[in-house]
């Protein structure tokens, strides 16, 4: 565990944001759609992983390097597929839940515009949680 584990820190404003979105694309709705004009509004640029634009059937170039922030739109499940995806690259992960429970999620989905709107402005703390490392019969 890093002596870091559980610090805050402020963000800058956001302009680099990786997108990724629950296995079923029908889970979300039109979340993708709201997520865009939030985007456009703030003059945010979406990114997405290979296998985020195949599921939406968007094009992608492939560069999610200078990231300020990922979004994930899903459940706790789809949120934990995001933590891993960018694991060690120190990008902070928001979630707006999509799911039954929504532990991991900061966003409820009826307040996607609200919420994405003020942390791509910048209004958001990160809280950088422990992880733990185990190897079996080593």
């Amino acid at each position: 565990m890093s002596s870091n584990a559980g610090s805050k820190t402020q963000p800058a404003e956001v302009r680099r944001v990786a997108v990724v979105t629950h296995g079923k694309p029908e889970t979300i709705g039109s979340a993708l759609d709201r997520l865009r004009a939030v985007a456009a509004d703030r003059g945010v640029e979406l990114l997405f992983p290979d296998e985020e634009a195949d599921k939406h059937g968007l094009g992608q170039d492939g560069d999610l390097a200078d990231l300020d922030l990922a979004v994930v739109l899903g459940g706790d499940g789809t949120m934990l597929r995001g933590l891993m995806r960018f694991l060690g690259m120190d990008v902070p992960v928001i979630g707006v839940n999509f799911g039954r429970v929504g532990f991991l999620a900061s966003i409820a989905a009826d307040s996607l515009e609200e919420g994405l709107g003020r942390a791509f402005s910048g209004d958001y703390l990160v809280v950088e949680l422990p992880a733990l490392e185990a190897e079996a019969g080593g």
